[in-house]
């Protein structure tokens, strides 16, 4: 009959699981399937000129961590290219791996050549920045990009940066050779290149403490609203102001984090004058671009004349892998079975629902003295073993069973029942068809009982 249906006592708490075998601690789970890793590969970006220190190098091509400009500038002369970003580090020698910190294990520099070429401009970048692109069906593996060092006609270092392919991280050792590596050029879906950005709002009213505050316009807090009084004045459209409070005096140039500042709101009162009121929850106006997201909350870097913008940085690139999952079966409450159309009920008050023979289930209720509980009812008697779910081959249906003031029985039908299911910080799982969940067919209590199960994702460590 009735498609099964989970009430709201599907409970998932929170247990300990542990071991890579992904062991219960809890007998009132069975692990139905191991976890399902990705593949380890290697994602290409571009081929970036390592610039190296020339004891001889000129000074208008010399870098200032004494790495030389003059073989890569010769190099985009030799081929019409007006820029090129270039990498240094102590640590670049033909075959090896560059990874690290940027400004620490090595340095990038954005080079570009004058008109004619007669004068070389490099600017250094603070921020790692590439142009690896993982393919969408990839996640991060935790590592950035790191920078292989192959001989060509002058060293480059090959932008390189390992991915987990279809699935988690596998474990360390797990798998055969690895694939080729992904190419830049090949086809398919992208994320955007792996990079971390700085991320800038719209300035926002500072308040700060200052000395020379007018009277009026020390409104709380021992801030100085002076300059947003001032802005909604002139700007009678203007009905409240975000306004950034500074809890100590700054200058232009500093950065306040979070715990350095209150935000407000600026607003007339009814009668003259301003109020400030404090905001329950901090706003941000900062937003990522497309398919990056902010690594913090943010802080506000001060700027001239009571202003104050809003930064923070923002990871673009491929997604960190989600952790590996076991598939378990899960187990909740029993319940009394009723079987069907059985001949041969003890007692006619005993047949409820139509025929359906609750002698059992009455004779349970009574031995334990309960007054009420939820029962499984079957067209016909199956054995220990069989399950019971939604669009499976047993129809079934649930019901309700309690006791009257004068001793009778009576049984209503339901649709749904109380699960109770608990498993270790798991997930339901989708995609694994209706079978995932129902009950199934125990020996207990001296006889067949129906215990609810669920499939459930479960970490593992």
């Amino acid at each position: 009959m009735g498609g099964l249906r989970f009430a709201a006592g599907l409970v998932l708490a929170v247990t300990a699981l542990a071991g890579g075998a992904a062991r219960a601690q809890t007998p009132e789970m069975r692990l139905l399937r191991g976890p399902v890793y990705g593949e380890l590969r290697d994602v290409l970006g571009a081929a970036l000129p390592v610039a190296r220190p020339n004891p001889k190098c000129p000074r208008a091509a010399l870098l200032p961590d004494g790495a030389c400009l003059d073989r890569i500038a010769a190099a985009m002369k030799a081929r019409g290219a007006t820029s090129e970003r270039v990498l240094t580090s102590p640590d670049a020698a033909p075959g090896a791996l560059v990874s690290g910190e940027i400004g620490r294990d090595y340095r990038l520099y954005d080079v570009s050549l004058s008109a004619g070429g007669g004068q070389i401009l490099f600017a250094p970048l603070t921020l790692p920045i590439s142009s690896v692109r993982v393919p969408r069906a990839c996640y991060g593996t935790g590592r950035g990009v790191d920078y292989r060092i192959e001989p060509r006609d002058i060293l480059v270092a090959r932008e390189v940066q390992t991915v987990s392919c279809g699935g988690p991280v596998p474990p360390l050792g797990m798998g055969g050779p690895r694939l080729p590596p992904i190419g830049a050029t090949e086809p398919g879906e992208r994320w955007p290149a792996t990079a971390t950005l700085a991320v800038t709002g719209a300035p926002r009213q500072l308040a700060s403490p200052r000395p020379d505050c007018p009277p009026e316009a020390a409104l709380r807090d021992g801030l100085c609203f002076a300059a947003g009084i001032a802005v909604l004045s002139a700007r009678p459209d203007l009905k409240e102001l975000d306004v950034i409070g500074a809890k100590r005096p700054v200058a232009p140039g500093q950065i306040l984090v979070a715990k350095d500042t209150e935000q407000y709101v600026l607003k007339r009162k009814g009668k003259g004058g301003f109020k400030a009121d404090k905001r329950w929850f901090d706003k941000s106006n900062l937003a990522g671009p497309a398919g990056c997201g902010l690594f913090d909350a943010g802080s506000f870097e001060i700027q001239p004349y009571d202003f104050a913008h809003e930064r923070a940085l923002a990871g673009c690139g491929a997604p960190g892998a989600p952790p590996p999952t076991a598939l378990y079966e899960a187990y909740g409450a029993t319940m009394p079975v009723v079987m069907g159309n059985r001949p041969g009920c003890a007692e006619r008050g005993e047949q409820l629902l139509g025929n359906a023979c609750f002698s059992e289930v009455i004779g349970y209720l009574k031995s334990r003295r309960i007054g009420k509980a939820e029962v499984l009812v079957l067209e016909r008697p199956y054995g220990p073993g069989a399950r019971v779910y939604g669009g499976g081959p047993v129809r079934f249906s649930y019901a309700d069973v309690w006791a009257n003031p004068d001793g009778t029985y009576k049984a209503d039908r339901k649709h749904s029942y109380s699960a109770q299911i608990r498993s270790a910080n798991c997930a339901t799982v989708t995609g694994e068809g209706s079978e995932a969940s129902g009950v199934k067919l125990i020996h207990a209590d001296g006889g067949v009982m129906a215990q609810a199960y669920q499939w459930v994702a479960c970490p593992v460590r």
